[in-house]
């Protein structure tokens, strides 16, 4: 009598973000059985219809739409972005193009058509189940892809319906957005202000007034219906992408590039690796640390340039860019060139936290907080 072969069990994975999302797509449609824990009542539940981009410029070997293509993941309702206007701290403005598009702009949320929605609608296609207002603790699951644990930047954004002009404005502006910038994108009668910051995380409102009232200044936009939003990221290096033991995927796994803050290329690229490993039973870590190591660290270099410069050097790369291929010069400053990848451990060992944290992740590199970064600078402590 032939003994029946029990099925394997289903794979769990926690979260439904893309990197979630986008393993469970690749795991179903391999055979496996997938159920997606989701602590919200739906995907994009942080998320209000607001524009956001999806970077273009960091890896040289393939274009988004070509990474979803190779995954067979179904395209959101996106916009090519090739060209912007800069401003700097004076609002002086600098134009900037390129040739092949540096960036695509996708609405996030629970929307019909956002990149939430339209992951969700391939991941149940492919047979995978997903379970809302269902929370999957870290050691319980085959992959944690929770998003961002702690805020190492902020951004308030509002989103409103505007009018069919399209207008990619960015103000780099340090008084009015500490370490980072302010933008205001209105795409196909939608739009997004948002202002984004990595230093002073509790006064956030009062730079998003600033940002706006500075920005604004520029042109008078409509600016109907709008709703407010926060949101945040965290940036760490961990040469163990795990929590509680387990793989992470995502910003839950420290994928995340810490120049721009930008990281649903990074978590879409994880959650497909860690479906790999899963499959393969190959070493997750060791296929994140070759895909992705080289470029995070590169990142921390450029952020450190990014604040360095100040007002005077965030001009500078406006005027730089208006002169050069955008996706180009972006692709140079994301390339992992020997004089970042020098720079990179001299800025790691001048920021690196060395109390404790809310990463969540085994040991790792994260960046102290402001008020540490003030007592070393003052000598108060090694």
């Amino acid at each position: 009598m032939a003994v029946p072969v029990s099925a394997p069990p289903p794979y769990s994975i926690a979260g439904a973000g893309p990197a979630g999302l986008t393993a469970a797509t690749l795991l179903a449609r391999a055979g496996r059985k997938v159920v997606v824990h989701e602590r919200n009542a739906t995907v994009g539940a942080r998320f209000v219809g607001d524009l956001q981009v999806i970077e273009d410029a960091s890896d040289p070997r393939e274009t988004v739409p070509a990474m979803f293509a190779r995954l067979g993941l179904a395209a959101p309702a996106w916009v090519p972005a090739t060209t912007a206007e800069f401003f700097d701290a004076k609002l002086r403005r600098s134009v900037v193009s390129s040739k092949e598009p540096y960036a695509w702009f996708v609405r996030r949320g629970p929307d019909a058509g956002t990149l939430d929605t339209t992951l969700l609608g391939g991941a149940l296609e492919a047979g995978a189940e997903v379970r809302f207002r269902s929370r999957l603790e870290p050691k319980d699951a085959d992959l944690v892809a929770t998003g961002p644990q702690t805020p190492d930047g902020l951004a308030r954004e509002t989103a409103f319906e505007s009018d069919g002009a399209t207008r990619v404005r960015v103000l780099f502006d340090p008084a009015v957005a500490p370490g980072g910038y302010a933008y205001l994108f209105t795409v196909g009668g939608r739009g997004t202000f948002g202002c984004a910051i990595v230093r002073d995380l509790g006064g956030i409102d009062r730079y998003f007034e600033r940002a706006r009232e500075k920005l604004l200044s520029v042109e008078k936009v409509p600016m109907e219906g709008a709703r407010d939003a926060y949101s945040f990221m965290n940036f760490a290096l961990a040469p163990e992408p795990l929590r509680e033991g387990r793989p992470a995927a995502g910003e839950a796994g420290a994928f995340q590039d810490y120049l721009f803050g930008l990281g649903m290329r990074y978590a879409i690229s994880s959650g497909a690796l860690a479906a790999e490993a899963l499959l393969a039973g190959g070493d997750f870590a060791a296929l994140a640390r070759a895909s992705f190591a080289r470029r995070q660290r590169v990142s921390v270099a450029n952020r450190f340039l990014y604040e360095a410069g100040g007002a005077f050097g965030l001009s500078l790369f406006a005027r730089l860019a208006a002169h050069a291929d955008f996706r180009a010069l972006l692709a140079g400053f994301y390339r992992p060139g020997a004089l970042r990848l020098a720079l990179a451990p001299i800025v790691a060992a001048l920021w690196r936290n060395r109390g404790r944290c809310a990463h969540r992740l085994p040991e790792h590199w994260c960046r102290r907080r402001e008020r540490e970064i003030r007592e070393v600078a003052l000598g108060r402590i090694g």
